[in-house]
């Protein structure tokens, strides 16, 4: 049986075999409605759990693309954690507005229509304010709070001459260089080398917290040790790491 599931991975890592891809998704979806229905007790009745089942698959096929067999870990404990974030994360964008703000955002709304139909929209701030019931100053916070979450888009001019939009002048963060991406694809595959001859256990912390960015806590209750433990475990590996990375840098 291992072996039939070390060749599914060997045929889509190797080809990107798209039938294999399926194969592997078949096999672990399991770890789908595993962490659905752990998670699904801790969620409002309106949130049904086939939804969640759908959001925790898209966890899942991202799981199996980024994993390596080379990771030393098994990917069920790999996966679990991705598929929960996925859900989690697909959660806060479907209402990413905190609510405490969306109740400021619905109360200014609602008194604007009420304040343009009886002044013809010639009303000031202190009249706005005192509609609302609060001070002039409370009134500035609530519309500071609410542009902080508005979305603008990038095609927008930034003046009236429609020359530039705000793509034209937004440094993109991202870009990389040819000789940047060699270095570090180069570095990648050293680092990776030197993670292979880690311990298990310590390989997964490795991967959990800088794959997955799960924290300490989180990675000690995976592995079933106090969070001091992995952050002990964490310095010892990275001046482990450090010196197997400078043999084989200049080996």
């Amino acid at each position: 049986m291992q072996q039939a599931v070390d060749t599914m991975w060997h045929e889509y890592k190797q080809y990107n075999s798209n039938a294999f891809r399926q194969q592997l998704i078949l096999r672990y979806s399991g770890l789908v409605k595993y962490v659905v229905r752990k998670m699904i007790k801790n969620f409002p009745q309106a949130i049904e759990e086939g939804d969640l089942h759908q959001i925790g698959i898209l966890g899942l096929c991202e799981a199996i693309e980024r994993f390596d067999p080379a990771y030393g870990i098994k990917f069920e404990t790999y996966a679990i954690p991705r598929i929960k974030g996925s859900i989690i994360d697909e959660l806060r964008k479907l209402d990413w507005v905190p609510r405490s703000l969306r109740a400021k955002l619905n109360n200014i709304r609602e008194k604007a229509v009420e304040m343009d139909q009886k002044f013809s929209g010639n009303y000031t701030e202190a009249e706005m304010a005192n509609g609302l019931g609060i001070e002039v100053s409370d009134l500035h916070n609530w519309k500071k709070d609410v542009n902080a979450v508005n979305v603008y888009s990038l095609d927008k001019p930034i003046d009236d001459s429609n020359k530039q939009n705000l793509y034209d002048v937004i440094e993109d963060f991202d870009y990389v260089s040819a000789n940047d991406k060699i270095e570090d694809d180069e570095m990648k595959r050293i680092l990776l080398k030197a993670i292979k001859k880690l311990p298990e256990k310590t390989r997964l912390a490795i991967t959990l917290y800088y794959y997955e960015k799960l924290t300490f806590k989180e990675i000690g209750k995976i592995l079933s040790v106090s969070e001091s433990r992995i952050s002990q475990i964490h310095s010892e590996t990275m001046s482990r790491l450090r010196k197997e990375i400078t043999k084989m840098t200049y080996a």
